[in-house]
């Protein structure tokens, strides 16, 4: 019963310092270690790395412990195979992370590529609801099911991939493999647990990738899941509350469900207590937040070896940080990437969704290696005629949509050459363009002229028409294609700039938000 729930302020025995864990747990508990959204930034994992090796050795010591650390996917991000393929080393040899989901940005090196990078690793990748065409080498690899045994007792696993994965892809990351809807893959979960139970597994963990309010779905329709460690929405689900995210199962048992935000700004730890039944009677859920997201000078040092130096281009003296919900609230870095694509590809407007940045880099040298990170998707840059309508409306309807989502989809539009003002609520109030010398000059937001055209540029992705975030962006006019992304036209701006070797990078206010 939910009354039997206990938050993990209650359990005693457990004591954080230096964001390691030191505590002597009892024999009949189950100990996790979870994060999830790191998008491949080897910066913010920093912490993550310590923490979980941490928690790994540590429960290690206890041999009446049953311990897993685990990552609910988006891993990496971008189609650099060889940067993907260090995460998952760092993953499997400095975190020691037992089972991965796998999340929509697992398959930006496309299927290929994630086959590539993961072949060779010990630890393992569970995913229920994919199909992989017929002879693909990852149906070798990814798991519909997982069974891990630790003192005696058997935990089984499953994992959803992302129910809008084609909404969040390209078109060469869908090749070869399908994603079932909601029904299809509750049945196939529940085929799964069904499966596991036969083979004597009564705790059952779901490694999602499917967002916060689809996992509470998942575990009101399913039969067997215990706990739920998921990703995607990026939500910041902190302790066991009870209707929120304790809920009952279809069976009328409980179920946890959690989540750590994204980009390695938290971790978690869940403590849970079964019956004899694989019924949970106790449980507790903890969010910390990663105190060392500074440059690790050994991740460093591991990533130089592994991927080879990479050159210094600028020197940055001063950085507003990443926004801490890097959708909804301006970010001083993205428009420096607006900036650089407006002036290498000499148009009037530029145009990023604010999803694009992963990382924004810190203070002090900035590689090429940085500017990757920072926007690691590698979409093909365009060039294409908009109208001042079109350009408009972009904006409302991405501000609109944005503000009033409670996880800031699908995002602002970052702008170079233009400027504007919304409320809170998304309302688009004023909006300013910038003319050939160099002045804003206010247009008409209410009436936006048809006749009016700008040059602008932005990514493919922006401009996708069909199941795309953006529609309204979808070009109307002739389109000159470049086959580079943004982070080539950011190092191409910044070797030009006469203060390169003291570069300031902050917020000048051509999004506000009143």
């Amino acid at each position: 019963m939910l009354s039997n729930f206990l938050s993990l302020s209650q359990f005693k025995d457990l004591t954080f310092k230096n964001n390691a864990v030191l505590s002597t747990r009892p024999a009949d508990k189950l100990s996790i270690y979870y994060y999830n959204d790191t998008h491949g930034n080897s910066d913010q994992m920093a912490g993550l790395l310590e923490s979980a090796k941490a928690f790994k050795q540590k429960n290690q010591l206890n041999k009446d412990t049953v311990s897993f650390v685990l990552s609910a996917g988006d891993n990496v991000s971008g189609g650099n195979n060889d940067k993907n393929g260090f995460i998952y080393d760092l993953m499997q040899n400095m975190m020691g992370v037992d089972v991965s989901a796998i999340g929509n940005h697992e398959m930006d090196a496309t299927p290929d590529g994630f086959y590539e990078e993961i072949k060779d690793k010990k630890m393992q990748f569970v995913a229920t609801n994919v199909d992989f065409e017929d002879n693909h080498p990852l149906n070798n690899v990814v798991k519909k099911s997982i069974i891990k045994e630790q003192n005696g007792q058997k935990y089984g696993f499953i994992g959803t991939m992302p129910l809008d994965f084609a909404l969040r892809t390209k078109e060469d990351s869908k090749k070869g493999l399908e994603i079932d809807d909601f029904d299809d893959t509750v049945e196939n979960l529940q085929e799964e647990i069904d499966e596991l139970k036969k083979q004597g597994v009564n705790k059952i963990i779901l490694m999602s990738h499917s967002g916060y309010e689809t996992d509470k779905k998942f575990a009101k329709a399913l039969d067997g899941v215990d706990v739920i460690i998921g990703g995607h929405s990026h939500s910041v689900v902190d302790g066991a509350v009870n209707n929120e995210n304790m809920v009952m199962s279809k069976s009328n048992e409980p179920v946890i469900i959690t989540q750590a935000g994204e980009n390695g700004k938290y971790y978690g730890i869940l403590e849970a207590e079964f019956d004899s039944n694989g019924i949970i009677k106790k449980v507790g859920n903890k969010l910390f937040e990663n105190i060392n997201t500074k440059k690790s000078p050994t991740v460093e040092y591991i990533k130089d070896k592994s991927l080879g130096e990479s050159p210094v281009v600028a020197q940055i003296d001063k950085i507003d940080p990443m926004p801490k919900n890097r959708r909804n609230e301006p970010c001083a870095w993205t428009d420096l990437v607006a900036d650089s694509m407006r002036s290498e590809l000499k148009t009037d407007i530029a145009i990023v969704n604010a999803a694009n940045t992963r990382k924004v880099p810190q203070e002090g040298k900035l590689t090429r290696r940085d500017i990757e990170e920072s926007s690691p998707m590698k979409n093909k840059l365009l060039k294409t005629t908009i109208t001042q309508k079109q350009l408009v409306d972009a904006i409302k309807q991405a501000a609109k949509e944005t503000m009033s989502d409670k996880e800031g989809v699908p995002g602002l539009l970052h702008v170079s050459g233009a400027k504007y003002k919304i409320d809170k609520q998304g309302n688009l109030l004023e909006m300013s363009i910038l003319d050939k010398n160099g002045n804003y000059s206010p247009i008409d937001i209410n009436n936006p002229s048809q006749d009016v055209k700008y040059s602008a540029c932005y990514d493919d992705f922006v401009a996708k028409e069909q199941g795309g975030e953006y529609p309204l962006l979808a070009p109307k006019f002739a389109v000159e294609n470049f086959d580079f992304d943004k982070d080539e036209t950011l190092a191409r701006h910044l070797s030009k700039l006469t203060n390169k070797d003291n570069l300031v990078v902050t917020d000048d206010k051509r999004i506000e938000i009143v």
